[in-house]
């Protein structure tokens, strides 16, 4: 009888879900590979990333990742979907990418924060005043002008950084997903290894994800 409990508990699981595969084109891969314009990202995959666009958080990035590696390891229950299947996952994460080599510093480096405060220059007879105090004390006026610059592009910086930093925790999450998930896309879907290949040179990714993406399908 426990036998046969649970093999009902088991037949009553319901079997995953996948999305028809799309046929509307996201706006950035229609400038990129004829593989990704003929097959576009998961429709969810594409609801995060119009998200993203309009938002530019990278939360939704990570939330656009979760939908492309939502059905890892799993066939369709419908084998003719398959190939379709697989290649949309492919866009999914060429997709993501796109935005992070399009919305990141190429030469962001985590460890280079900007100082919090900027000093103000010294006046004319060589007093230096400490970093942060007030433009008002700066009795200078030019020195106070060239002070008031200073912490204006520093505060630019500051958002700079905290807004590339944040992509850039955000990329290191991805890729480590979008690889094994891309290579499942040939394992589990069949994607051709040359199909898979092709589609990754050919998008508006660096350089270093290109290598990551195919190191697992050589």
């Amino acid at each position: 009888m426990l036998v046969a409990g649970a093999a009902l508990c088991l037949a009553a699981q319901p079997a995953p879900v996948f999305s028809q595969p799309s046929t509307k084109a996201s706006s950035m891969s229609e400038t990129n590979s004829t593989a990704n314009e003929i097959t576009p990202p998961d429709a969810e995959v594409s609801e995060k990333l119009a998200e993203y666009d309009e938002s530019r958080a990278p939360l939704a990035l990570k939330e656009a990742a979760d939908a492309a590696s939502l059905h890892d390891g799993q066939a369709p229950p419908d084998p003719a979907l398959a190939d379709s299947l697989a290649r949309q996952r492919v866009a999914g994460w060429l997709a993501i990418l796109e935005r992070l080599k399009r919305d990141m510093d190429p030469d962001f480096n985590p460890a280079n924060a900007p100082p919090r405060r900027v000093a103000p220059p010294p006046s004319k007879s060589g007093t230096q005043l400490p970093p942060g105090v007030n433009p008002e004390d700066v009795k200078d006026p030019q020195a106070r002008q060239g002070y008031v610059a200073a912490i204006q592009q520093n505060a630019e910086r500051i958002a700079a950084y905290a807004r590339n930093a944040k992509l850039y925790q955000a990329r290191a999450v991805i890729i480590e997903r979008a690889s094994p998930s891309i290579a499942d896309a040939h394992r589990t879907l069949g994607l051709p290894v040359a199909e898979a290949e092709a589609m990754i040179t050919g998008a508006d990714i660096t350089a270093a994800d290109k290598d990551a993406l195919l190191a697992p399908l050589r």
